[in-house]
């Protein structure tokens, strides 16, 4: 009993002590810093950081040079790409010559993609993709508004990639929204391809397996054993390079040049669902004709019921204002 008392009157000494010499640490440092005595019994705190110190002003980090980190949850602008590799060979300069002697219907081709080739280059650029490759569009459909619409997408990829079919819509046949659709799919080829554009080209019109069937064509290898491929592939790239190819000549072919940056001729507005279009078209004065030649998508005289508020393109030319289209 005696022995235990012992053990704690020495423990409780020995915790004092400690106490005693962890208030004096700071009082002691506080005494070094600031180069004089501090009167007994009163504590100096240690200097700030804050203000002055040893005699100068403390930089901000700004000051000093730091630069800021960018945030990896903020996008940056789309880079430029380089353009598209249009190989100029024997045979896509004999499908420039073929188009050529059609020189007028590839004219009505050019004047009915016009009012939508702004928009649909910008949704290329924002993937990262070449403007040239707009005018896969061409090849595929000759930018056909009807059936599975400018980029032939058949029903199982557009709804893979967001495209809304059903009774009232076939956003097949919208050129911007199935250009979002097409934008999606050859970035996600042109990864796969390993930046090779023919090879992504090829997957496009053949399916993704595509790719590691034709991987050996890569790079020049297309032009030594390009005629391995399905003459419908090499048809479609023949056709797409020359379409591409008149287009940057257009004035020496005598086509109307070519703009990829004019401002839209249309605008976009929200529109309720179950709306008549012949309503949207009185109120903007403009034709049920005129709306559904700039919103093919739309198969009824009607926005799709279903929708709570649907974009229609109305032309700019209208005089009526957005604040009259929700009905």
């Amino acid at each position: 009993m005696l022995r235990t008392k012992s053990i704690y009157r020495v423990f409780v000494a020995l915790m004092a002590a400690l106490v005693v010499a962890g208030w004096a640490s700071p009082r002691a440092l506080a005494d070094e810093v600031d180069g004089s005595e501090a009167p007994s019994g009163v504590y100096t705190p240690p200097p700030s950081l804050v203000g002055q110190s040893a005699g100068f002003e403390l930089e901000t980090p700004a000051e000093a040079g730091a630069q800021p980190i960018a945030s990896p949850y903020v996008l940056p602008l789309p880079q430029a790409v380089a353009p598209f590799p249009i190989l100029l060979n024997q045979a896509v300069r004999r499908y420039v010559s073929a188009f050529l002697n059609y020189r007028d219907h590839l004219q009505d081709t050019f004047d009915r993609s016009h009012p939508y080739l702004p928009d649909m280059v910008r949704v290329l650029r924002s993937y990262g993709l070449p403007d040239d490759l707009v005018y896969l569009a061409f090849a595929e459909s000759e930018f056909s508004k009807r059936g599975r619409g400018p980029w032939q997408f058949n029903s199982d990829t557009a709804k893979r990639f967001g495209l809304h079919i059903d009774n009232y819509v076939d956003e097949r046949r919208d050129p911007v929204m199935s250009t979002k659709a097409a934008a999606e799919y050859l970035a996600t080829l042109h990864d796969e391809a390993g930046d090779d554009w023919t090879v992504t080209l090829i997957a496009w019109n053949n399916g993704d397996r595509a790719i590691d069937r034709y991987w050996s064509l890569r790079g020049p290898n297309i032009e030594k054993f390009g005629n391995r491929l399905p003459r419908r592939t090499r048809g479609l790239l023949g056709r797409f390079m020359a379409v591409a190819y008149i287009a940057h000549h257009a004035d020496s072919y005598g086509i109307t040049p070519i703009k990829l940056d004019d401002p839209p001729a249309y605008q976009m507005l929200p529109v309720r669902g179950g709306t008549p279009l012949s309503r949207v078209a009185l109120d903007h004065g403009t034709t049920l004709e005129r709306l559904h030649e700039l919103n093919p998508a739309l198969l009824r005289d009607i926005v799709p019921p279903y929708e709570r508020s649907y974009s229609v393109r109305v032309p700019v030319d209208t005089q009526a204002s957005a604040e009259h289209v929700e009905f």
